[in-house]
């Protein structure tokens, strides 16, 4: 009898405890352990979390609440998440929006003074623990010695990293961490089916070989990709993959502009994920470019138009397009023009930020028919009234592979088919 009596005490306390648990922070308005938090999870996390591309962390309560007001002006105003894209032209996957549920969930949020809510509430935390966003990767490449950038103008170094492929492997996702991102401009990564590049390298002291305007050897084996400021991991459609041969090494060509005072050593990371099968297509990217105009200074809306330069012998899927311009852009218009000059527009960008750029994946790929026509049009401001302008007063600006130079290009992820 003496043992039922402390279980018939809990029995009947259950349902206070119940009870309490329930009304212990009542509130008719969104927390951030119950609504907030599961709007971060699903839209900011990937970018804001430690060791990412955001500037503060977004996966606590103690983290958020300093920001709130700023969380609330940047939804409101369509600033964040940052998608830069129009509507009507191209449908793309994880598009980074917000509804207007989720925009005004925040702002009554913060107006109701960021209550954290009930810890009760809080969902199963994502798990960031690997440093990527896909997880761990299967292959980490990143040259064995960090590099010295200098501490003024543009620096292109290439470094030569083996992969040690004992037969063709498949890419499915690629991922880039830059060791300083406070300096590296950008990066692209070639395949070098010869070993040329190691040769360059061992020519060069240092780690690395300067490679200012390309890699430097015509043993060109395609290219895995790249990243830009904003850029995100790219995870290719299930039945697609880069095709790496066996012995190949991956060039990083790095572009390395320091901003403020003295840069760090870089020793920047490339990761690889391999497919889990053989793809039934192989991705390729055509860029469609335009290497020979010139900004004149003071125009605040200066045109410059490129053509991929044949038309296309045979069918493809496009899967992705990354455009990309240098400070003096402001939009960009890709598009395709098919036999019976019937046009379909890519993407448009009418508000482009180099420090928003990415290769943006259509939901369903564009298929493009043989005789198809690629094409693009930008526009630039060169004029005072571009607060990103690096000259003042304005100069003539052609295309260059300095920060300070501009460029005309959208890359287009296809495969054959």
């Amino acid at each position: 009898m003496r043992r039922l009596v402390p279980i018939f005490l809990v029995l009947i306390a259950l349902p206070a405890v119940a009870k309490s648990r329930a009304v212990r922070h009542p509130t008719a308005w969104p927390t951030f352990d119950n609504e907030v938090v599961r709007i971060f999870q699903e839209h900011c996390q990937t970018c804001h979390h430690a060791g990412d591309i955001a500037p503060f962390s977004l996966t606590s309560y103690e983290e958020a609440k300093p920001y709130a007001t700023l969380i609330k002006l940047m939804t409101k105003s369509h600033q964040m998440p940052p998608w830069k894209p129009t509507d009507g032209c191209g449908e793309f996957a994880n598009e980074r929006t917000l509804t207007k549920e989720e925009i005004d969930t925040l702002g009554q949020w913060v107006d109701h003074g960021a209550p954290e809510g009930d810890a009760w509430d809080l969902p199963q935390p994502l798990d960031f623990s690997s440093g990527w966003a896909l997880g761990q990767p299967d292959l980490v490449l990143s040259n064995p010695e960090p590099f010295q950038p200098p501490a003024e103008g543009d620096t292109y170094r290439c470094f030569s990293l083996p992969t040690n492929f004992k037969t063709t492997t498949y890419v499915s996702a690629i991922d880039t961490h830059p060791g300083d991102r406070a300096t590296v401009h950008h990066l692209i990564s070639f395949i070098d089916t010869t070993g040329e590049s190691e040769q360059l390298d061992a020519n060069d002291p240092g780690p690395g070989y300067t490679c200012f305007g390309g890699p430097g050897f015509s043993s060109l084996g395609g290219t895995l990709g790249g990243w830009a400021p904003g850029s995100r991991p790219l995870a290719l459609p299930e039945e697609t993959a880069f095709e790496v041969p066996a012995n190949a090494r991956i060039v990083l060509q790095v572009h390395y502009h320091p901003h403020h005072g003295a840069p760090g050593p870089d020793q920047t990371q490339f990761a690889l994920y391999f497919a889990k099968k053989p793809p039934r297509a192989t991705m390729r990217v055509l860029p469609v470019i335009n290497q020979n105009f010139t900004i004149p200074p003071g125009n605040g809306s200066y045109q410059v138009n490129a053509e991929f330069p044949i038309t296309l012998p045979f069918p493809v899927k496009i899967w992705f397009v990354a455009p990309h311009m240098h400070l003096l852009g402001r939009k960009m218009n890709v598009k395709m023009t098919m036999p019976g000059n019937e046009q379909k527009c890519l993407i448009n960008i009418d508000d482009w930020d180099f420090n928003w750029q990415g290769a943006y994946q259509f939901r369903e790929p564009i298929v493009a028919p043989a005789g198809t026509k690629l094409s693009l049009s930008a526009w630039y401001d060169n004029s005072t009234a571009n607060s990103r302008n690096p000259n003042l007063p304005p100069k003539a600006v052609s295309w260059g592979e300095a920060t300070t130079d501009e460029m005309c290009i959208a890359f287009l992820g296809v495969t054959v088919e």
